[in-house]
C-alpha cells in the first residue's frame, strides 16, 4: 500500500487492485488506469470537493447531503456500512459538515476524518465548546480502535487549540500511524507537532511521502 498526500486534506492510497482518493479538489493526481478508481467525498466544501471527481472515478462515495447523483455515485449517511469492489466502508459524522470514513482494504484499516475535529475557536462560548467536545467524542466512538492509519486535521488556524482534537483522537483510537490533514495555511506547524506527539504515535510528514505501508 502506497500513501501520498496530494493537497490540503486530499490523499491517495494505491494498492494492488485499487486507487483510492479522498477529498480531492486540486493538486497533482496520476490515476492508475489498471486499478479501480474510487473517490471518497466527505462533504461539499470547496476545499474538499470538485465535481470533476465524477469524471475521473469508477465509483464515488459521498455524503448523502450532497445533491450529485449518477449510476456510479454511492451516497452514505452517518454510521452506515457498505461493501464495494472489495472495500469495506464504515462512516462516522463530522463536527463541521458531512462524513468521516473508515475503510478496510487489502488487510489494512484507514480512517480519513474529513472535517471531523474538536473545532474550538477563541470566540466560542463555554456552552458551544462543551457541545463541540461532546459531538466530537461521540463521532470518534463510532470508529474501531487501533487503525493502521489515521488521517486527521492539524490546523493551526485554531492557534493554542490546534492540537486539541488530534490529541484526543490519538489517545482514543490509538492509531499505528498519523497523517495530517487541513494544514495548508500553516504547514510549518507539522514538524513541531510531530516532535510533540512522537512518543504516542508516528506521524508521517508530506515530505516523507509517498509512504509505503507493508
Amino acid at each position: 500500500m502506497i500513501i501520498r498526500h496530494i493537497y490540503h486534506s486530499a490523499y491517495e492510497i494505491i494498492t494492488e487492485t485499487h486507487h483510492l482518493v479522498f477529498d480531492y479538489f486540486q493538486g497533482d493526481l496520476e490515476l492508475q488506469e489498471d486499478k479501480l478508481k474510487i473517490f471518497f467525498v466527505s462533504h461539499s466544501h470547496g476545499d474538499h470537493y470538485s465535481p470533476k471527481v465524477h469524471e475521473l472515478a469508477d465509483a464515488v462515495i459521498l455524503w448523502e447531503g450532497m445533491s450529485y447523483r449518477d449510476d456510479k455515485t454511492y451516497p452514505m449517511g452517518v454510521d452506515e456500512e457498505m461493501e464495494l469492489h472489495g472495500i469495506k466502508i464504515h462512516t462516522s459524522g463530522s463536527t463541521d459538515e458531512g462524513l468521516s470514513f473508515e475503510i478496510e482494504v487489502e488487510g489494512k484499516r484507514v480512517i480519513h476524518a474529513g472535517d471531523l475535529n474538536n473545532w474550538v475557536w477563541p470566540e466560542d462560548t463555554a456552552e458551544e465548546r462543551a457541545q463541540m467536545n461532546e459531538d466530537f467524542l461521540y463521532y470518534l466512538s463510532l470508529f474501531k480502535k487501533e487503525p493502521d492509519v489515521l488521517m486527521f486535521p492539524v490546523d493551526y488556524r485554531l492557534k493554542e487549540n490546534y492540537d486539541l482534537g488530534v490529541n484526543q483522537a490519538v489517545a482514543t483510537l490509538k492509531p499505528k500511524l498519523l497523517f495530517p490533514l487541513h494544514f495548508r495555511e500553516y504547514p510549518e506547524i507539522l514538524p513541531v507537532y510531530q516532535e510533540f506527539i512522537q512518543e504516542k504515535v508516528r506521524m508521517i510528514l508530506p515530505e516523507e511521502m509517498p509512504f509505503v505501508l507493508d
